[in-house]
């Protein structure tokens, strides 16, 4: 036989079988999903015969008690209201009178049952030791599984009756076991079957007589009144389990038969597809021509994508490590502290902090790389921050590379952060002076300039409207296309490993576009390279921050601190360093843990030292929070970055108190100081920048 006839064949019956496998194991879930609802429904109707009987045998017996509790001498009245009693509850087949000697005495009785008149109650063993148990526990008792005078089982409920302190008689109320469950279970279901059992004896029965044996819809629900104990069964009617039965396995099969035949269907034409495979191809290639060409207009969207992901690793690496830098810098700071400089473990320790600096310094670009460096934007004048750069870059760029400066006298303000902003301008400068190896001339431009829509559209993520222009221009070797395509990737660079990491340019695109800015990048071979900057215009004025004064003070100090931060490790780091310093410190490993220790402790807090970004409330709103408790807290702030949806959280106003981690003992405790004296006026990234120099690449 042909091997493709065999091939045609075995695939629908491979197809086959599983289908019908799946279709056989859909069909026994369902039908035990069908099971377990009768069953819940058969549960159902055994609770609510628990319910119901113990609530109305409740019911039935209270009228009982309150007549007890108002008996008088008066036994015609007695009796009287006795037969009203059993008027409005039918269920009564008698309402006796019994005196001390256990003797009845009169009988309200249903019709057939004045026989009882006289009866010695107390001749009967288990009534005569109900009827005592009354007496001692002045209560209601029950006699449970009683032979009635009038035919059948029943129980009594036994009241004792009390004129003062001195026991008057019992009334004794007679139920038989059919008629009071017939009148208490009406409610229930008519597709249920119900029984009710006592110990062994079956005391009601409502349509079959047992229960079927075995029989997995049969549920149990146990009734306790007084001394009674009952076992109650419930169980579905079998015409109504039969209607309960789904068609659904049934469809589910032949559903499956049905998948089997389309299948084979399908694998048989799937093999005469393959005789046209060859009239496809053409067109084929001809969409591959149209796919080019769209993978081109895509290049730049992937491009943006791989950026943002490259980001966040490196935002949150960043993050984590410089949590590690800082046990690592403390630690070596504190155990240099306590060996002196002067020996060899001392200098060893010496070099340790210098390459946890070193690393923080890495960790900040990658920071910015990722867009999550703190930030604390501000109005400035561009053009003297340009002026202010300038004036060290001679020395920087070399004397063969003439400096030129062109800058727009009418130049409009920006907001940005001062310190990061001459980051960015350091980092073109030094790779425009790289480019140059042989000298060169180097230009920095600003302009006022209005992007339109039409250019808003071809650029990415750029809002049209005004905007002012910072402009880096030299005069060296150029780059291709292919390069520049990478311009911005981290760690691409085309100098050798030890002149760069290739995070320079990576981190301006970083810093600009977390300030709301755009990068673009002009370049031939051979004839140098312009890189343009475009931040967002501003009308408010320039805003002027003062310098704060030196002051020469002790960094000792024995005020109150509330440390929050999660991380452990760097907590206890944090409160180690303060103590040495003489602080009192309270530890806190969230905001939530902050606020219910100052809501439940009254002693004074002299300074709120809180992580920007926290898992569950943000630093921020935990001072807002902790402001609504007590009144004038002090507060410095600590972090290494903020996440993508906190950052208008982790931004901070000018003169907010701030420190970067990693920080040393010193770093600490003179901020803390500066903050409990009132000279914290300190921006928040100038820290950054006397730590973090420029990157070539």
């Amino acid at each position: 036989m042909h091997r493709s006839f065999i091939d045609r064949l075995l695939l629908p019956a491979i197809f086959g079988l599983t289908t019908l496998i799946v279709a056989l194991v859909l069909w026994q879930r369902l039908v035990t999903h069908r099971r377990a609802e009768i069953k819940a429904a058969a549960k159902e109707q055994a609770s609510f015969v628990k319910t119901k009987t113990e609530s109305e045998l409740r019911a039935r017996v209270r009228p009982l008690e309150r007549l007890a509790g108002r008996w008088h001498s008066d036994e015609q009245d007695m009796e009287s209201d006795a037969s009203l009693v059993m008027s409005g509850y039918p269920a009564y087949q008698a309402i006796e009178w019994v005196d001390p000697t256990f003797h009845v005495l009169w009988v309200a009785p249903e019709k057939g049952n004045e026989a009882d008149i006289s009866a010695d109650l107390g001749a009967v063993p288990e009534l005569r030791a109900t009827l005592e148990d009354a007496d001692h526990s002045k209560s209601t008792m029950v006699a449970p599984r009683v032979d009635l005078r009038q035919g059948g089982r029943g129980f009594l409920v036994c009241v004792p009756a009390y004129s003062g302190k001195e026991l008057s008689g019992f009334l004794v109320g007679v139920f038989r076991y059919q008629e009071v469950l017939s009148s208490i279970l009406q409610g229930v279901g008519p597709d249920y079957w119900v029984a009710v059992y006592d110990g062994n004896e079956s005391v009601y029965s409502r349509g079959a007589a047992k229960p079927p044996r075995n029989w997995l819809y049969v549920q149990e629900a146990n009734i306790e009144f007084q001394q009674l104990s009952w076992r109650a069964l419930a169980w579905p009617k079998t015409e109504a389990v039969t209607y309960a039965r789904s068609p659904l396995p049934t469809l589910v099969f032949g559903g499956g038969i049905l998948m089997a035949l389309t299948l084979a269907f399908a694998v048989y034409m799937a093999e005469t597809a393959k005789l046209n495979v060859k009239k496809l191809e053409a067109a084929n290639r001809e969409l591959e021509r149209e796919i080019a060409g769209r993978a081109q207009a895509e290049e730049a969207l992937r491009q943006a994508q791989k950026m943002e992901a490259v980001g966040r690793l490196a935002g949150g690496v960043a993050h984590d490590f410089n949590n590690l830098l800082m046990v690592i810098r403390g630690q070596a700071a504190l155990s240099q502290n306590s060996v002196g400089l002067g020996s060899t473990l001392g200098r060893e320790l010496s070099e340790i902090v210098k390459a946890a600096d070193r690393a923080s310094s890495l960790t900040r670009k990658l920071l910015a790389l990722g867009r999550k460096q703190v930030l604390q934007p501000r109005v400035l004048d561009l053009n003297a921050l340009v002026t202010q750069v300038a004036e060290m870059l001679p020395h920087v760029v070399g004397e063969d590379i003439k400096l030129s400066m062109d800058l727009e006298p009418e130049l409009g303000r920006v907001k940005a952060d001062t310190a990061q902003l001459e980051q960015v301008i350091m980092n073109l400068v030094f790779n425009a002076r790289d480019a140059m190896p042989r000298g060169g001339e180097l230009t920095i431009q600003t302009a006022n300039c209005d992007l339109d829509a039409a250019w808003s559209r071809s650029h990415s993520g750029v809002q049209a409207g005004p905007h002012v222009m910072l402009a880096v221009r030299d005069t060296g070797h150029g780059m291709d296309e292919e390069t520049q395509s990478h311009l911005f990737e981290p760690f691409f660079t085309t100098k050798d490993s030890s002149k760069g990491t290739g995070l320079g340019l990576a981190t301006v695109y970083g810093t600009v576009n977390q300030s709301g800015g755009h990068v673009t990048v002009s370049s031939k071979l051979g004839l140098g390279t312009t890189i343009q900057i475009y931040l967002p215009r501003v009308e408010e004025p320039v805003e002027v921050v003062d310098v704060p004064k030196p002051i020469t003070r002790s960094l000792q100090g024995e005020e109150r601190i509330l440390v929050v931060e999660d991380d452990d490790a760097v907590r206890r780091m944090t409160r180690e360093f303060l103590e040495i310093r003489g602080y009192t410190v309270i530890e806190a490993m969230s905001a939530a843990h902050a606020i219910q220790f100052v809501e439940s402790h009254d002693e004074t807090i002299d300074l709120v030292l809180t992580d920007v970004v926290m898992p569950g409330m943000k630093g921020r709103e935990l001072v807002e929070r902790l402001g609504k408790l007590r009144s004038a807290l002090k507060v410095l702030y600590m972090s290494a970055y903020t996440e993508d949806d906190a950052i208008n959280i982790g931004i901070l106003s000018p003169g907010t108190a701030f420190i970067v981690k990693p920080f040393s003992p010193d770093e600490l405790a003179g901020k803390v100081r500066d903050v409990l004296i009132g000279n914290s006026a300190s921006p928040v990234n100038s820290t950054c920048a006397t730590t973090q120099g420029p990157e070539k690449g």
